[in-house]
Protein backbone atom coordinates (compact mmCIF):
# COMPACT_ATOMS: atom_id res chain seq x y z
CA UNK A 1 0.00 0.00 0.00
CA UNK A 2 2.99 2.23 1.14
CA UNK A 3 4.71 1.31 -2.43
CA UNK A 4 1.53 2.21 -4.16
CA UNK A 5 0.62 5.50 -2.69
CA UNK A 6 4.55 6.81 -3.21
CA UNK A 7 4.06 5.92 -6.69
CA UNK A 8 0.98 8.11 -6.93
CA UNK A 9 3.12 10.96 -5.22
CA UNK A 10 5.78 10.63 -7.80
CA UNK A 11 3.07 10.85 -10.40
CA UNK A 12 1.47 14.04 -9.30
CA UNK A 13 5.16 15.83 -8.86
CA UNK A 14 5.79 15.16 -12.00
CA UNK A 15 2.51 16.65 -13.79
CA UNK A 16 2.82 19.49 -11.27
CA UNK A 17 6.13 21.12 -13.24
CA UNK A 18 4.10 20.52 -16.72
CA UNK A 19 0.86 22.16 -15.88
CA UNK A 20 3.02 25.67 -14.45
CA UNK A 21 4.87 25.38 -17.59
CA UNK A 22 1.60 25.38 -19.54
CA UNK A 23 0.12 27.52 -17.03
CA UNK A 24 2.62 30.03 -17.73
CA UNK A 25 2.53 30.13 -21.16
CA UNK A 26 -1.54 30.38 -21.18
CA UNK A 27 -0.79 33.43 -19.03
CA UNK A 28 1.73 35.15 -21.26
CA UNK A 29 0.05 34.73 -24.36
CA UNK A 30 -3.05 36.27 -22.82
CA UNK A 31 -1.04 39.05 -21.96
CA UNK A 32 0.61 39.52 -24.94
CA UNK A 33 -2.85 39.26 -27.07
CA UNK A 34 -4.40 42.45 -24.16
CA UNK A 35 -1.13 44.05 -25.37
CA UNK A 36 -1.72 43.90 -28.88
CA UNK A 37 -5.16 44.39 -28.33
CA UNK A 38 -5.72 47.42 -26.48
CA UNK A 39 -2.09 49.04 -26.11
CA UNK A 40 0.72 48.25 -28.77
CA UNK A 41 0.31 46.53 -31.81
CA UNK A 42 3.29 46.35 -34.59
CA UNK A 43 2.34 47.26 -38.25
CA UNK A 44 4.11 46.83 -41.27
CA UNK A 45 4.83 49.34 -44.12
CA UNK A 46 3.55 47.25 -47.20
CA UNK A 47 3.67 50.10 -49.80
CA UNK A 48 5.79 53.24 -50.96
CA UNK A 49 2.26 55.31 -50.38
CA UNK A 50 3.87 57.11 -46.95
CA UNK A 51 7.03 57.88 -48.29
CA UNK A 52 9.76 59.30 -47.54
CA UNK A 53 8.32 59.24 -43.56
CA UNK A 54 8.03 55.55 -44.08
CA UNK A 55 9.25 53.01 -46.57
CA UNK A 56 8.55 49.52 -47.06
CA UNK A 57 10.57 46.73 -44.82
CA UNK A 58 9.65 49.87 -41.68
CA UNK A 59 7.66 48.07 -39.07
CA UNK A 60 5.75 50.77 -36.58
CA UNK A 61 4.36 50.48 -33.38
CA UNK A 62 0.64 51.58 -33.18
CA UNK A 63 -0.89 53.09 -29.95
CA UNK A 64 -4.01 51.12 -29.84
CA UNK A 65 -5.46 53.84 -27.16
CA UNK A 66 -4.46 56.87 -28.17
CA UNK A 67 -7.63 57.82 -29.47
CA UNK A 68 -9.31 55.77 -26.99
CA UNK A 69 -10.22 52.01 -26.09
CA UNK A 70 -12.10 50.06 -28.28
CA UNK A 71 -12.80 46.40 -28.64
CA UNK A 72 -10.59 44.33 -31.28
CA UNK A 73 -13.29 43.44 -34.15
CA UNK A 74 -16.09 45.73 -33.86
CA UNK A 75 -14.77 49.00 -32.55
CA UNK A 76 -16.95 49.77 -30.22
CA UNK A 77 -15.78 52.29 -27.82
CA UNK A 78 -14.87 51.18 -23.84
CA UNK A 79 -13.46 53.94 -22.69
CA UNK A 80 -11.29 57.67 -23.36
CA UNK A 81 -12.45 58.51 -26.35
CA UNK A 82 -9.82 60.92 -27.97
CA UNK A 83 -10.45 62.77 -31.24
CA UNK A 84 -7.29 62.35 -33.77
CA UNK A 85 -5.62 65.24 -34.71
CA UNK A 86 -4.98 66.80 -38.24
CA UNK A 87 -1.50 65.28 -39.01
CA UNK A 88 -1.56 62.70 -37.39
CA UNK A 89 -0.21 59.11 -38.69
CA UNK A 90 -3.06 56.34 -38.35
CA UNK A 91 -3.82 53.28 -38.41
CA UNK A 92 -7.37 51.52 -39.59
CA UNK A 93 -10.04 49.48 -41.23
CA UNK A 94 -9.81 50.50 -44.88
CA UNK A 95 -13.62 51.85 -45.63
CA UNK A 96 -13.73 49.70 -48.96
CA UNK A 97 -12.64 46.53 -47.08
CA UNK A 98 -12.42 46.32 -43.47
CA UNK A 99 -10.45 42.94 -43.40
CA UNK A 100 -7.24 45.39 -44.93
CA UNK A 101 -5.56 47.86 -42.95
CA UNK A 102 -4.29 51.23 -44.05
CA UNK A 103 -2.04 53.53 -42.53
CA UNK A 104 -2.27 57.05 -43.88
CA UNK A 105 -2.20 60.90 -42.25
CA UNK A 106 -4.96 62.70 -41.15
CA UNK A 107 -5.51 65.70 -43.94
CA UNK A 108 -9.67 66.08 -43.25
CA UNK A 109 -11.30 66.78 -39.67
CA UNK A 110 -15.26 66.60 -39.11
CA UNK A 111 -16.53 69.56 -41.36
CA UNK A 112 -13.91 70.49 -43.44
CA UNK A 113 -13.81 71.13 -47.24
CA UNK A 114 -10.80 69.50 -48.82
CA UNK A 115 -10.52 70.42 -52.21
CA UNK A 116 -7.51 69.77 -54.84
CA UNK A 117 -6.35 72.97 -56.99
CA UNK A 118 -3.58 72.53 -59.75
CA UNK A 119 -1.95 69.42 -57.69
CA UNK A 120 -2.09 72.06 -54.47
CA UNK A 121 -4.10 71.00 -51.35
CA UNK A 122 -6.62 73.27 -50.10
CA UNK A 123 -7.89 72.98 -46.66
CA UNK A 124 -11.66 75.16 -46.06
CA UNK A 125 -10.45 77.61 -48.62
CA UNK A 126 -7.10 78.14 -47.70
CA UNK A 127 -3.97 77.16 -49.25
CA UNK A 128 -1.88 75.01 -47.21
CA UNK A 129 1.55 75.99 -47.09
CA UNK A 130 4.45 74.23 -48.24
CA UNK A 131 8.03 74.85 -49.33
CA UNK A 132 10.45 73.20 -51.88
CA UNK A 133 13.20 71.08 -50.42
CA UNK A 134 14.58 69.84 -54.19
CA UNK A 135 14.41 66.41 -55.45
CA UNK A 136 14.22 62.91 -54.11
CA UNK A 137 15.33 60.40 -55.28
CA UNK A 138 12.96 56.84 -54.80
CA UNK A 139 14.58 54.12 -53.06
CA UNK A 140 14.76 51.27 -55.67
CA UNK A 141 12.89 48.43 -53.74
CA UNK A 142 9.89 51.11 -52.48
CA UNK A 143 8.41 52.65 -55.44
CA UNK A 144 6.75 51.32 -58.39
CA UNK A 145 6.28 54.72 -59.66
CA UNK A 146 8.63 57.62 -61.05
CA UNK A 147 12.18 57.46 -59.22
CA UNK A 148 12.31 61.07 -58.60
CA UNK A 149 9.78 62.96 -56.90
CA UNK A 150 9.78 66.57 -55.96
CA UNK A 151 10.18 66.65 -52.16
CA UNK A 152 8.47 69.11 -49.63
CA UNK A 153 7.99 70.51 -46.31
CA UNK A 154 4.05 70.88 -45.52
CA UNK A 155 2.63 72.98 -42.57
CA UNK A 156 -0.84 72.09 -41.86
CA UNK A 157 -3.14 75.26 -40.35
CA UNK A 158 -2.29 74.05 -36.61
CA UNK A 159 1.39 74.54 -37.70
CA UNK A 160 2.61 70.69 -37.60
CA UNK A 161 4.86 70.15 -40.67
CA UNK A 162 5.79 67.16 -42.32
CA UNK A 163 7.95 66.13 -45.39
CA UNK A 164 5.43 65.22 -48.73
CA UNK A 165 6.55 64.23 -52.09
CA UNK A 166 4.85 65.45 -55.73
CA UNK A 167 5.85 63.87 -58.76
CA UNK A 168 7.35 66.41 -60.92
CA UNK A 169 6.09 67.39 -64.42
CA UNK A 170 2.47 67.19 -64.96
CA UNK A 171 2.26 63.57 -64.23
CA UNK A 172 -1.36 62.00 -63.83
CA UNK A 173 -2.27 60.36 -60.29
CA UNK A 174 -4.27 60.96 -57.10
CA UNK A 175 -3.59 64.79 -57.45
CA UNK A 176 -5.68 65.00 -60.14
CA UNK A 177 -8.83 64.35 -58.25
CA UNK A 178 -10.07 68.13 -57.65
CA UNK A 179 -12.80 67.34 -55.00
CA UNK A 180 -14.76 68.84 -53.07
CA UNK A 181 -14.92 66.58 -50.17
CA UNK A 182 -16.80 67.44 -47.32
CA UNK A 183 -15.64 65.51 -44.23
CA UNK A 184 -19.08 64.30 -42.50
CA UNK A 185 -19.72 64.38 -38.61
CA UNK A 186 -17.52 61.58 -36.89
CA UNK A 187 -15.47 61.19 -40.04
CA UNK A 188 -11.82 61.90 -41.08
CA UNK A 189 -9.94 62.18 -44.92
CA UNK A 190 -7.03 60.54 -45.37
CA UNK A 191 -3.96 61.10 -47.49
CA UNK A 192 -0.79 59.60 -48.21
CA UNK A 193 2.57 61.60 -47.92
CA UNK A 194 3.87 60.13 -51.34
CA UNK A 195 0.79 62.05 -52.65
CA UNK A 196 0.96 60.92 -56.49
CA UNK A 197 1.87 57.12 -55.51
CA UNK A 198 -0.75 56.53 -52.60
CA UNK A 199 -4.21 55.22 -52.75
CA UNK A 200 -6.08 57.05 -50.08
CA UNK A 201 -9.27 58.94 -49.72
CA UNK A 202 -9.24 60.84 -52.71
CA UNK A 203 -9.65 57.71 -54.91
CA UNK A 204 -11.86 55.37 -52.46
CA UNK A 205 -15.42 54.45 -52.53
CA UNK A 206 -16.27 55.25 -48.95
CA UNK A 207 -13.70 58.48 -48.52
CA UNK A 208 -13.67 59.08 -45.20
CA UNK A 209 -12.85 56.90 -41.97
CA UNK A 210 -15.27 56.54 -39.15
CA UNK A 211 -14.24 56.30 -35.40
CA UNK A 212 -15.07 52.84 -35.79
CA UNK A 213 -12.28 52.06 -38.21
CA UNK A 214 -9.56 53.66 -36.35
CA UNK A 215 -6.48 51.36 -34.95
CA UNK A 216 -4.21 53.55 -33.46
CA UNK A 217 -1.67 56.18 -33.72
CA UNK A 218 1.52 55.16 -35.08
CA UNK A 219 4.09 56.67 -33.02
CA UNK A 220 7.37 54.70 -33.46
CA UNK A 221 10.00 52.38 -36.17
CA UNK A 222 10.68 49.47 -34.34
CA UNK A 223 12.31 47.55 -36.94
CA UNK A 224 13.47 48.74 -40.54
CA UNK A 225 15.30 46.22 -43.79
CA UNK A 226 15.32 45.87 -47.05
CA UNK A 227 14.59 42.34 -48.51
CA UNK A 228 15.36 40.76 -51.83
CA UNK A 229 11.75 39.57 -52.11
CA UNK A 230 9.04 42.53 -53.29
CA UNK A 231 6.25 39.98 -52.65
CA UNK A 232 3.80 41.96 -50.53
CA UNK A 233 1.44 39.28 -49.73
CA UNK A 234 -1.36 39.93 -46.82
CA UNK A 235 -0.86 37.80 -44.05
CA UNK A 236 -1.60 37.54 -40.33
CA UNK A 237 1.03 38.92 -37.46
CA UNK A 238 1.74 35.23 -36.92
CA UNK A 239 2.09 34.16 -40.20
CA UNK A 240 4.31 37.44 -40.77
CA UNK A 241 6.13 36.49 -38.21
CA UNK A 242 7.39 32.90 -39.71
CA UNK A 243 8.13 34.43 -43.02
CA UNK A 244 10.20 37.27 -41.68
CA UNK A 245 11.73 34.23 -39.64
CA UNK A 246 11.78 32.11 -43.34
CA UNK A 247 14.02 35.32 -44.88
CA UNK A 248 16.34 35.67 -42.66
CA UNK A 249 17.30 32.07 -42.29
CA UNK A 250 17.46 31.96 -46.66
CA UNK A 251 19.72 35.33 -46.83
CA UNK A 252 17.20 37.08 -48.06
CA UNK A 253 17.65 40.07 -45.80
CA UNK A 254 19.86 42.69 -48.21
CA UNK A 255 20.18 45.55 -45.46
CA UNK A 256 18.99 46.58 -42.05
CA UNK A 257 18.41 50.05 -41.81
CA UNK A 258 19.71 51.00 -38.96
CA UNK A 259 18.85 54.39 -38.10
CA UNK A 260 15.66 54.53 -38.96
CA UNK A 261 15.26 51.96 -35.48
CA UNK A 262 13.93 53.80 -32.81
CA UNK A 263 12.66 56.92 -34.99
CA UNK A 264 9.99 58.53 -34.05
CA UNK A 265 6.60 59.24 -36.56
CA UNK A 266 6.38 62.84 -36.42
CA UNK A 267 7.47 66.08 -37.90
CA UNK A 268 9.88 66.45 -40.91
CA UNK A 269 11.42 62.86 -42.44
CA UNK A 270 15.17 62.19 -42.82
Amino acid sequence: MAKSESTDTDRADQAKPRFETLRAIFWAGLIALAIRSFIVEPFKIPSGSMIPTLLVGDYVLVNKFAYGVRLPITGTLLFGEHAPSRGDVMVFRWPDDPSQDYIKRVIGLPGDRIQIIDRRLWLNGQLVDRIGEGEYEMPAQDSSGPRVAERYLERNPEGLEYTVLQATGGVAGPADRRGPWLVPEGHYFMMGDNRDNSRDSRLWNHPFVSPEQIKGKAFMIHWSWVVTSAEQAPRSFIGDLFFTIWRVVTFQVEEIRWGRIGTRISGRAN
